[in-house]
């Protein structure tokens, strides 16, 4: 007799923050493993397919599929791949005023 291949298919959703590395690219952009896809995106209570290609843009949460749950973590890498250091035009953590004296050198 001949095994069947089972498949399990997981669908989960990754939250894109600050510091992503795919803030600004096209969701056909982004690099996954192989049986894997992507679905969309939820942005506002709305869902974009991913034949409308959208950008992705902090906050969004990027719908995706395995075809196995063992699929899921290398799934979730991919997604989650940001930046080493978290950084906005608007505010800089690595700016820290030195506010004590026994900081100073001299």
């Amino acid at each position: 007799m001949c095994a069947e291949r089972t498949i399990e298919p997981a669908l989960f959703g990754v939250i894109i923050p600050p510091n992503s590395s795919h803030c600004g690219l096209r969701l056909s952009a982004i690099q996954i493993p192989e049986r894997c896809a992507l679905l969309g995106i939820l942005r506002q209570e709305r869902i974009i397919p991913i034949s409308d290609n959208p950008s992705v843009y902090v906050g969004d949460v990027v719908l995706a599929i395995a075809l196995h749950p063992m699929l899921v973590p290398a799934l979730n890498v991919a997604l989650k791949r940001s930046h080493p250091v978290y950084y906005s035009l608007n505010n800089c953590l690595l700016k820290t005023p030195v506010t004590q004296k026994c900081c100073r050198l001299f």
